[in-house]
């Protein structure tokens, strides 16, 4: 039975192995994060999108991100009604505003959405709640993921304990009806549904003629596109000035992505993460490899006297490269793992590991493994059989 030189080398010295696999690891694990981040933030975007009902949606051509959108006069959604292919126009607001706990003790800033109880832009299927208790003046519903914060009754999370109680929102008085399920995404650490009035008197300086954002439902025999160029040319007027912006959700969800991904900082600085933890852990490769090579001259040396082409010796070096990164991948998934459940319990981010993510790392980490494999093949070739006499 052959030996294999490479494990051979690996298993010599277990604890400096042992050293070097926790440094290649952490690389890894640093990874894996910065692309979970990444994802979470991919996830995240969409999220309020994710689960309303609609076919086109109407916004500001001002519109900068969901909790910025902007606002339209609502008649130019009114005057959209009269198409034929239009089953379904509901009106929402979207805004920010200072929540001052039921508890008086925190002042702090959440999303909250106005909606018409009678008509809710949200899928029935992805967001099962019985909105009409929104009827009542001063009532509000408030999401269960809502960061602790806001200073729910357990003050862990809010549920049936915190019906009833009342709570500030800029100097306007509510009273918790009820709770829903679905997370702010990047723009708050919770979020809050009223009704339309509702909304106005936490906004005061709002017209009632102002809208955020329009949700169309089309009928059933209805084009998409079609119906998205008449009610866009609806909506130009006759010097090409677009009053406002109708998108497919498609276009929506396409949009929103780009923006937080390339148009904010935040996807450059994960992208950025992985970069560097790639090169972090290149560095720290080469310098385990090019160690290990050096040690082991005189025996590479000797094996070039028996005969053995350069070819050959490195095999061996990109061998051990590619075992030391399979080692160190197998715990960095797992540690992985446990980083993502931790951090989705604390910070409450979606973020879970997926086998594109997997394929994607394990790649990366191949790249590390032999282009520093490859760069520590400098040190091999110095192995001359005369520095043995």
């Amino acid at each position: 039975m052959r030996t294999n030189l490479a494990l051979q080398n690996i298993r010599h010295n277990l604890p400096r192995t042992l050293v070097a696999l926790a440094g290649i690891g952490v690389a890894i694990v640093l990874m894996f994060m910065q692309l979970g981040f990444r994802g979470a933030v991919e996830n995240t975007a969409t999220t309020l999108y994710d689960r309303m009902d609609f076919d086109l949606l109407v916004r500001s051509p001002g519109y900068l991100h969901f909790v910025e959108p902007g606002s339209l006069n609502r008649s130019l959604l009114d005057q959209l009604r009269s198409l034929d292919t239009v089953g379904e126009v509901r009106p929402l607001l979207v805004g920010l505003a200072g929540w001052l706990s039921p508890d008086q003790q925190r002042l702090r800033g959440l999303m909250v959405l106005g909606i018409d109880p009678q008509a809710p832009p949200f899928e029935a299927k992805a967001l099962p709640v019985d909105w009409s208790c929104l009827v009542e003046p001063g009532s509000l519903l408030i999401d269960t993921r809502s960061s602790p914060e806001f200073g729910p009754a357990d003050h862990r999370r809010f549920g049936a304990a915190d019906l009833g109680r009342t709570a500030e929102l800029n100097g306007a008085q509510f009273r918790i009806r009820g709770t829903f399920t679905l997370g702010a995404g990047l723009t708050a650490n919770g979020s809050v549904v009223t009704n339309l009035e509702g909304f106005r008197r936490i906004n005061r300086g709002l017209s009632s003629a102002e809208v955020s954002l329009g949700l169309i439902r089309l009928t059933s025999l209805a084009d998409k596109e079609q119906t998205r160029a008449a009610l866009q040319s609806q909506l130009t007027d006759s010097k090409g000035v677009r009053l406002a912006d109708v998108l497919t959700r498609e276009e929506v969800v396409r949009r929103e992505l780009d923006r937080w991904i390339n148009q904010t900082p935040i996807g450059f600085i994960f992208s950025l993460g992985v970069l560097l933890s790639l090169v972090v852990g290149g560095a720290i490769f080469y310098m385990i490899l090019a160690t290990d090579v050096a040690k082991r001259l005189p025996e590479y040396a000797t094996l070039r006297a028996m005969g053995y082409p350069d070819w050959q010796l490195a095999s061996f070096v990109l061998q051990q490269a590619f075992w030391l990164g399979l080692f160190a991948f197998i715990p960095a998934v797992l540690i992985a793992l446990a980083g993502y459940r931790l951090t989705e319990t604390a910070a409450s981010i979606p973020i879970a590991m997926n086998w594109s993510r997997v394929v994607l790392v394990f790649g990366l980490t191949l790249v590390m493994c032999f282009g520093s494999g490859l760069l520590a093949l400098r040190k091999l070739f110095q192995a001359e059989p005369a520095a043995l006499f």
